[in-house]
């Protein structure tokens, strides 16, 4: 359903008054200061047992191009064009983007990398072929992820793929204050700043209601693993 104007303008506004505030200001600020104390590439995959299936799930829908949504320092985007995908790894961290540019240069790779906050993308319509964002969400309070979940349907090409990761997050220790949707706030020396939240499967279903279709499944540790389709 198309939403009518005054809608998506109150959306837009809505986004702008949420990006603008210290809160979120601040989870920026943790982000590139946690990256700022890394000098060099991790060139090592995580240990989990869905990394694999990304790759496949994306050649299975004969996906080409692919956004990778808060990259960090890039070993999924340099994964999957290890697999032959042409990849585009975004993070709001310019140190994060740095160290991708010296692991894809060091080791031949072709990724391209841009610096640029992942609430506020403008890649046009119609880009990506897929989307991929591993425990990405989680650090967006919901006003924020739904308008994020609306560009990423907007910037798939019709029938694009999303592969996603959520992890069973927020209930661990830590020194922090929780927002109106549960968000957490921390406030403890070694994240100070940084935003996470736990999303429910009613929320997800919430995320991804204008895609044709949904998979949600349990995966590592009560993560779940998320492919939503964009109709044709």
């Amino acid at each position: 359903m198309t939403k009518e104007p005054s809608a998506a303008k109150n959306i837009f506004e809505s986004k702008r008054a949420l990006m603008d505030e210290q809160v979120y200001q601040e989870n920026i600020e943790f982000w590139e200061k946690a990256w700022g104390m890394v000098a060099r590439p991790y060139k090592q995959l995580p240990q989990l047992s869905y990394v694999p299936r990304i790759p496949d799930e994306l050649k299975q829908r004969r996906v080409g191009s692919v956004l990778d949504l808060g990259c960090g320092s890039g070993w999924l985007s340099i994964y999957l064009a290890q697999h032959g995908f042409q990849v585009t790894g975004v993070d709001v961290s310019a140190q994060a983007i740095n160290l991708g540019k010296i692991w894809a240069e060091e080791d031949k790779i072709d990724v391209n990398f841009d610096v640029m906050d992942i609430a506020n993308l403008d890649y046009g319509e119609g880009v990506f072929d897929g989307v991929v964002a591993n425990s990405i969400f989680e650090h967006f309070p919901m006003d924020l992820a739904l308008p994020m979940a609306e560009s990423v349907l907007s910037m798939l090409k019709p029938g694009g793929t999303f592969l996603g990761c959520f992890d069973n997050v927020g209930g661990g220790p830590g020194e922090y204050y929780t927002l109106a949707d549960g968000t957490h706030v921390y406030t403890d020396k070694g994240r100070k700043g940084m935003l996470l939240r736990r999303y429910s499967n009613e929320e997800l279903e919430q995320l991804f209601a204008g895609f044709a279709s949904l998979l949600v499944e349990e995966v590592d540790a009560g993560s779940r693993f998320v492919i939503a389709i964009k109709s044709i």
